[in-house]
């Protein structure tokens, strides 16, 4: 690699520090928890002391990660460097208080919305997931050779981020990183077989009740779906249970946006944003103070339910009158 690649630059900083602690966003998802994971694997592999914190507990239906029994709650612990992956530090929550008290703060990610932040950054819109990166990092300029551990969970960060690679950023370098992912003894059909069938009677109970609040504006364009903490009891299920519904009302032909909204204890609202390729989520999370690609984007709103949904339609509308016809879609990826 080239002495003025910046992953190269990441790849040497980091190699320079003996303890980190390695964060990500809140509502954690496959890529940002995958791409912890392995880059906690490959930090102890060069002899590092390495601390996982995430603002969210893990969800059940990611539990199968090898590795992420280790991941815990804040506090964070003291450590030379904090490492922030998948998204930028108005993301990561309680740890957010601490970032004073590290010398050291490096950030990669792969969301357009990052602005780049800390000692040293490395954000590439153009990677699929962040587990790309952390791949690249790893093999190209740690020259690590992957155990199956670390491949299944960069595997499971890469899946997930392309919907199973279906999305439109799945590229000839995704596939040729889950090739080599497989090589190294990631297993797709177990990996796929976590994901999409091994889902909970009470997860699917929330699904039924969920379902029930699908609607759609009145031309058509927008989807949505609502989960309350009054399904959540009904149905005895968890906040995490809820982790794809956003594809539901996505789905529907003629759709545009769609959007799930989880109303959380605080009386606050979590928002999933998705685009079929002609509306710029990013821009209508960035608004919200949330974040993402231009096709998959999350936020939370200070409000409840009912009014961050009525605030949403209203960014919405700003923003469905510029997704012109013939616009090519935007990459996807994943965001909560």
């Amino acid at each position: 690699m080239s002495p003025a690649d910046p992953l190269a630059a990441m790849a040497r900083a980091l190699a320079r520090h003996d303890s980190f602690v390695i964060t990500c966003h809140v509502d954690p998802d496959p890529d940002c928890l995958g791409s912890m994971l392995a880059l906690a694997w490959g930090l102890r592999r060069l002899g590092k002391e390495v601390a996982m914190v995430s603002d969210d507990p893990v969800g059940e239906e990611l539990a199968f990660l090898p590795g992420v029994e280790e991941v815990r709650r804040p506090p964070a612990p003291a450590a030379d460097a904090l490492v922030i992956v998948d998204c930028d530090s108005t993301r990561i929550g309680a740890v957010r208080k601490q970032m004073s008290q590290y010398a050291y703060v490096y950030n990669i990610d792969h969301h357009v919305t990052n602005p780049g932040e800390g000692t040293l950054y490395y954000v590439d819109p153009q990677a699929a997931a962040t587990g790309e990166i952390i791949f690249r990092l790893l093999t190209d300029h740690w020259r690590l050779t992957l155990d199956a551990a670390a491949a299944a969970n960069l595997y499971a960060a890469i899946m997930s981020d392309t919907g199973s690679f279906r999305y439109s950023n799945t590229t000839a370098t995704t596939l040729h990183i889950a090739a080599q992912l497989v090589a190294a003894g990631a297993k797709p059909d177990e990996i796929a077989g976590r994901f999409y069938d091994d889902t909970s009677w009470n997860a699917m109970q929330l699904l039924k009740l969920s379902l029930n609040t699908l609607s759609r504006s009145e031309d058509g364009r927008i989807a949505w779906m609502i989960v309350t903490r009054d399904m959540l009891a009904r149905a005895g299920a968890e906040d995490d249970d809820s982790s794809g519904f956003v594809q539901y009302p996505r789905s529907i032909r003629g759709v545009e946006a769609a959007m799930l909204l989880r109303e959380l204890p605080d009386g606050q609202t979590r928002v999933s944003l998705r685009s079929r390729g002609r509306v710029d989520v990013s821009a209508v999370a960035s608004a919200f103070r949330g974040g993402g690609h231009p096709g998959a984007a999350g936020c939370t709103i200070n409000a409840p339910v009912g009014q961050a949904l009525e605030q949403l339609l209203a960014e919405l509308a700003k923003a469905l009158p510029r997704a012109g016809g013939g616009a090519p879609p935007e990459p996807e990826g994943g965001a909560r």
